[in-house]
Order: C-alpha cells, then structure tokens, then sequence
C-alpha cells in the first residue's frame, strides 16, 4: 500500500480527490499515489479534467523542457524540509495523467487524447521512449510504440543514448 505525507505531517493511505485541489491530485498521479476508488465514474472524470486543466494552465510551474545538451534534470532545495523538489518534464505528468486514465477510468479514447498532448510536448529520447513503453503497456498500440521508438532512435548521437534506450528496454 501506498503512503504519503499529509501537509501537517501525518502519514495518509487514501483520499478524496474532490476535497483536494487540482495541483494536489496532479501530484498524486505523478508519483503514483493517485486511487479514485473512493469516487464514482462522473466524479472521478471530473477530477481528471480539473488537473488537465490546472496542467495545462500552470505547465511552467512544475515542468520544464528539456535541452538537447541538458541531462540533468533541475533540482531545488525545499525551504521547510530537507525534501528535494525536482521539476519534471512536461511530456512525462501528461504521461502519467493517461495512465491514471486508463487506470482509473478505463477510458482509452480519453487516454490516447492525453498521450497525444504528451507525444507533442516530447523533445528527447527519455521522453519518446517512455512514452512508447507507456503506450505499449497501457493501450497495447504496437504501431504506435514503433512509430515513438523510431523517432527515439532518430535522436541517438552516442553511446549514452543507445543505453539509455536500452535500459528503458530492459525495464520492461
């Protein structure tokens, strides 16, 4: 089972996500922490498209956009704790909200709409490759996963980025 920290510090196994904001329930897709079990279908879709609302609307906020030449991703102290707050690529939350989708919802046309909006947002072989396993994984589209991973290899310039092709690979 998973946990999470409450905001005053108390250890949390479930939520309503009704009585969260957009940005918090973003967050619990993000790491995985998400469950709309406590909700009924209208509800829980509602939910959804509040996030993709406050994603699409605050993108800046949490997410940045890869460089080319940029392989670290960018890191903050938090200043009440000694958490690290680390900003995420744009294509990956969209990536995690659709699975969230297809996990919760089981609605794999409004899946497929999201993961568009991620492919588009797409700029490095990380976020192509992930994407394609994603896809793969959570709507079995193998000519979709092709078409990713193809366009992932079309990037390849070194080594590095061969195994971390490959290492996506093997994690699956």
């Amino acid at each position: 089972m998973w946990h999470k920290k409450n905001s005053d510090g108390t250890w949390i196994d479930k939520v309503n996500q009704l009585e969260q904001s957009a940005e918090v329930n973003l967050h619990d897709m993000v790491i995985g922490f998400f469950s709309g079990n406590l909700l009924n279908k209208e509800n829980l879709r509602q939910v959804i498209m509040d996030v993709i609302e406050f994603a699409n609307n605050h993108r800046d906020t949490f997410c940045y956009e890869r460089e080319e030449n940029k392989n670290e991703i960018p890191q903050e102290k938090a200043k009440d704790d000694n958490a690290t707050i680390v900003s995420l690529s744009s294509c990956y939350v969209y990536q995690r909200v659709a699975e969230t989708i297809v996990e919760e919802l089981g609605d794999f046309e409004f899946a497929r709409q999201v993961y568009k909006q991620s492919e588009e947002l797409a700029v490095d072989i990380e976020d192509y490759s992930g994407l394609a396993d994603s896809i793969l994984l959570h709507l079995k589209d193998e000519d979709w996963y092709n078409n990713l991973m193809t366009k992932a290899y079309s990037m390849v310039s070194n080594c590095a980025d061969v195994l971390a092709i490959e290492s996506e690979f093997s994690d699956n």
